[in-house]
């Protein structure tokens, strides 16, 4: 055992408690299509998620959270396998997660740990490889664009709560929500959006807003945004309602709580709708909050705040499963993970971070008849500035973001000796992530999956 890992366990013996008749059970929630910037205790002025916000009040929260690709499949692979998409490989619409990859349900089911999973999203479906290391696994809600899919991931999730209440062992729960995912549903009772803006009523499909894209106006972009925004809020009184069914049932005090998201959503700051297509903050930067068994009163009054304590440094969401493993006294270093334990950072111990953060997306199809727009791109954050190659063109773009966050000028330009000191750091953090790659499995897509896949905005019409 490493001397931090040591170290980090004796904390958390004096934390959870020496007589604690088990070890900390895992809550993971993942909440679809998330943009950070979205979020109250992100800066978000509309009250969008309060049920989060106060999560993140008894927790800890990390400002500058990171996913390694900006979509479903390839994101939630990273984060349960600890490893980036060059080597989980389940980075393509036809790609399945192979049987080879140890997952963090497979290392917690084969540690005593009872394991359920409850998901709305079609690319996180069992036979994509997802339910690896679940005893349980609900795919129920993953209906497609048009199902209201909140209440029913609650309740599932609900269930199994009881259920695992109700026996000996601890357990690791995984509740995927995907409602903030297009297309968006104008819910009652959340007045964010209006009933409708220029042309659009809110019923248009994905397509048929990207046919207006060169055109859309500011008020419908707007009505977009609102409407988004509900998606949110009423996704938030999901989770709150899960939330607050685990405090009835007495499990907060031993239970490790992590909610994230998969990947934001561009609203045309580039020219687009969706994701899948860059790598700026608005799809890679996401949220990313913990909250320790009993909340930061365990650690004593160090860092505490109304909001909780806030770390500022990047982090990626690579570092999730050997984060949750070292958090809950298991040491993550007899694994093979790219990512490494934020569990010192988290509990006070250090100050310092991965110093480099790196995402990918290598998005085209197996099939050469699927309808995709190609897109193979790189990206690193390095101190204070982030460097995205796109490997198709041959295209550099470096942005400094303590200037300018919003990633509008581009320094490569006007700035070759920074493209020269960025591009070798670019190249081996390439190098590390494709380290150990597996082979990765692929299936044929039925042609309704190709349709579920054109109506979420993944295919071209």
């Amino acid at each position: 055992m490493r001397p931090s890992t040591l170290i980090t366990t004796m904390v958390l013996s004096a934390v959870w408690g020496c007589g604690s008749p088990t070890p900390p059970n895992v809550l993971l929630i993942v909440v679809d299509t998330l943009r950070f910037d979205h979020v109250g205790c992100y800066g978000h002025v509309r009250d969008t998620s309060p049920a989060v916000d106060r999560l993140a009040a008894e927790g800890v929260r990390f400002e500058r959270a990171y996913v390694t690709a900006p979509w479903t499949k390839p994101s939630v692979a990273s984060m349960i396998t600890g490893l980036y998409p060059s080597a989980h490989r389940a980075n393509q619409l036809e790609s399945i997660a192979s049987e080879s990859l140890l997952t963090l349900a497979e290392i917690l089911r084969d540690r005593g740990y009872a394991t359920g999973g409850v998901v709305s999203a079609q690319l996180l479906t069992a036979k994509r490889g997802f339910a690896q290391g679940f005893e349980i696994y609900r795919e129920g809600n993953a209906r497609g664009v048009k199902h209201v899919s909140t209440p029913g991931v609650t309740r599932k999730a609900a269930d199994l709560l009881d259920r695992f209440a109700a026996g000996e062992r601890p357990f690791f729960l995984f509740a995927h929500y995907f409602d903030p995912h297009y297309t968006y549903t104008d819910h009652s009772g959340i007045d964010f959006a209006r009933a409708g803006a220029g042309r659009l009523t809110g019923d248009e499909t994905v397509q048929e807003l990207r046919s207006l894209l060169a055109d859309l106006s500011q008020e419908e972009l707007g009505f977009l945004r609102d409407l988004y925004d509900e998606e949110i809020r009423f996704t938030d009184r999901g989770v709150e309602e899960l939330l607050s069914h685990a405090r009835e049932l007495g499990l907060e005090s031993n239970t490790l709580i992590v909610l994230t998201s998969d990947h934001g959503e561009e609203f045309r700051e580039r020219g687009w709708l969706g994701h899948t297509r860059s790598l700026y903050e608005e799809l890679i930067r996401v949220p990313w909050i913990v909250r320790l068994p009993g909340g930061l009163g365990r650690l004593g009054g160090s860092g505490r705040s109304a909001r909780g304590r806030i770390l500022r440094e990047p982090v990626s969401l690579v570092s999730l499963t050997p984060t949750i493993l070292e958090l809950i006294g298991i040491d993550p270093t007899g694994f093979w993970f790219q990512g490494q334990s934020l569990a010192g950072l988290i509990l006070g111990q250090t100050d310092s971070a991965p110093g480099v953060i790196f995402a990918e997306v290598d998005y085209r199809p197996g099939d050469r008849e699927l309808p995709i727009k190609r897109t193979h791109k790189k990206a690193i954050l390095i101190d204070r500035f982030k460097l995205i190659r796109d490997d198709e063109t041959g295209t550099v773009e470096v942005y400094d973001l303590e200037a300018d966050p919003g990633e509008r000028e581009n320094l490569a330009p006007t700035r070759p000796e920074l493209v020269d000191r960025l591009l070798p750091v670019l190249r081996s953090a390439l190098e590390r992530a494709a380290e150990g790659a597996v082979e990765g499995g692929v299936r044929k897509l039925s042609e309704e999956e190709v349709e579920r896949l054109r109506s979420l905005g993944y295919l071209e019409s």
